[in-house]
């Protein structure tokens, strides 16, 4: 089984004309989506309950909602691959043939990571909640580094001493955005006491440090989870493409993601607020888009999957960074300081060196009879 999913991961490498134009595709479209969801869903997070009494919409109903998008987007790509492979068939024949591929024999393989996606999706509010667009953009990124940890785990991949270089790279370039903020030692001296100390009445200071750390924590822990089940979920579907559709492991991703979006999240987590305040409070025009965009991220992020890996999927959303600092100096008026540009280009320089191939060492040519004995 693992061999199988190396060839099949090898083979997306190697593909034609054809389907390196699909893999560029969709990573574009991946780059796009990505930066422009960060920044709604900032926005959104920070600014949909500005100057009004009505209460911040809930993260977990906005899970609950995308969860359902999904579903109905993908059970009608679903339904239009099984209609294009049976065109003889009624309505009803292809209904009974639909579900029987969705609720298949190993369809119960996807309730892992339906659980682990919809907590790390959770754990993508908390941490935009708490932290800049540029902060999350970045540190985000630590995803891969999970991802490539998964992937030499689960998929066999290998890694070059120039890739790692490149992995050691994006790390620091990462540290370089988180502490972009200029402290001085009086800010750093009140962090780490409210850090390892707790208690009192915090001050200001102490209480945004506190978020910022929460959100830091929250961001690390979604990209833990997104390296392990895209990693899992890649494996799933490459060692089972001949037999089930992509739109139909996407429809169980989404149909057992409902389960612990509504219970846990909705029922438990937020129920007495919804009771209070309503499921759709605080909705409004900047939160449907943020909802409409994670969707259809969703979407895209599949087909990344398929049509490359998880690899380079994370490093066109790492691409994102640039578009996401450059759009976030304009929109949001955020300063552009040296250490979030320098961190920015390191990050890039990064997604070079990993993506590049050293070049090849020419050929020794045979020495000629002449050149022999001259040697000697």
């Amino acid at each position: 089984m693992l061999s199988n999913a190396k060839s099949h991961v090898e083979g997306a490498l190697a593909a034609g004309p054809w389907q390196l134009a699909v893999q560029r595709t969709c990573l574009i479209m991946l780059v796009v989506q990505n930066s422009v969801m960060v920044m709604v869903m900032h926005y959104s997070r920070n600014n949909s309950s500005a100057g009004s009494s009505e209460p911040i919409y809930l993260a977990s109903t906005a899970v609950l909602v995308v969860e359902v998008i999904k579903l109905l987007l993908s059970l009608l790509l679903a339904a239009r691959d099984i209609s294009l492979a049976h065109p003889k068939s009624n309505a009803p024949e292809l209904a009974a043939k639909l579900y029987q591929s969705v609720f298949s024999a190993d369809s119960w393989k996807l309730i892992v990571p339906a659980a682990l996606y919809t907590l790390q999706n959770s754990l993508v509010y908390v941490a935009i909640s708490n932290l800049d667009a540029i902060t999350f953009q970045v540190t985000y990124q630590i995803k891969i580094l999970a991802t490539v940890l998964f992937s030499i785990i689960l998929l066999g991949r290998r890694i070059s001493s120039r890739q790692w270089l490149a992995l050691v790279l994006l790390t620091s370039g990462v540290a370089m955005v988180q502490v972009s903020g200029s402290l001085d030692l009086e800010d750093w001296k009140e962090r780490l006491t409210s850090l390892l100390q707790g208690g009192g009445v915090p001050s200001a200071l102490t209480t945004a440090r506190f978020s910022r750390f929460k959100g830091l924590l929250a961001v690390l822990a979604a990209s833990l989870t997104s390296g392990l089940t895209c990693v899992y979920f890649e494996k799933l579907v490459k060692d089972s493409l001949s037999s089930v559709s992509l739109w139909t492991r996407n429809v169980q991703l989404s149909f057992f993601s409902l389960f612990p979006a509504l219970l846990i999240g909705v029922l438990w987590q937020d129920g007495a607020a919804i009771c209070r305040d309503g499921f759709f409070a605080g909705y409004g025009p900047v939160v449907w888009l943020t909802i409409a965009l994670q969707a259809v991220g969703g979407l895209i992020v599949a087909l990344c999957i398929t049509y490359a890996d998880n690899v380079a999927k994370n490093f066109a959303a790492s691409f994102s960074i640039v578009v996401s600092y450059a759009a976030s100096a304009i929109i949001f008026r955020t300063p552009l300081t040296l250490h979030s540009t320098g961190g920015a280009a390191i990050v890039l320089l990064a997604i070079y060196l990993f993506n590049s191939r050293p070049s090849p060492r020419p050929a020794l040519l045979p020495l000629r009879e002449s050149e022999k004995d001259s040697k000697h």
